[in-house]
């Protein structure tokens, strides 16, 4: 390799690395901004391409959701007046997407849609808004 190929290969290296970085933040930022949104009752991580939702009563944890994000269809992002919740469908509705454990008696089970609760429609297309942002990022990056 000579002085000219190794230069652009660093520039070019130097780039993706910078790059890879900003897009970590931005799924960081928007999981931060997103828990702000949902209140104490959720609390919501990523592992890759993987959302996992803890969610709390009374401040105990009484269930864990995985999902793979690219098995939700983000199109059914919706806020729910009649039940007060933040919805996603699944793509398919013969196997449920989410796999919930309740962690009182190690239950497991699949869902067919991912759900968060919330309180009044303002808080609700907040919710809507800021899960949309980080599903989006999540797809970008992963």
């Amino acid at each position: 390799m000579n002085v000219t190929s190794r230069i652009l290969f660093l520039m070019v290296l130097i780039f993706m690395l910078r790059t890879c970085n900003c897009f970590a933040q931005d799924v960081e930022a928007k999981l931060i901004a997103f828990n702000e949104a949902i209140g104490k009752e959720y609390e919501v991580s990523n592992k890759g391409k993987t959302l996992i939702i803890n969610g709390f009563r009374e401040g105990k944890l009484v269930k864990v959701d995985k999902i793979n994000i690219y098995e939700l269809d983000f199109e059914t992002l919706k806020y729910s007046e009649e039940e007060q919740a933040v919805i996603v469908k699944c793509h398919s509705d013969l196997d449920g997407c989410v796999s919930r454990v309740l962690t009182q008696d190690n239950k497991k089970s699949y869902r067919n849609r991912l759900t968060f609760g919330v309180n009044g429609s303002d808080s609700g297309a907040e919710v809507v808004e800021k899960l949309n942002d980080l599903l989006n990022d999540m797809a970008n990056k992963y």
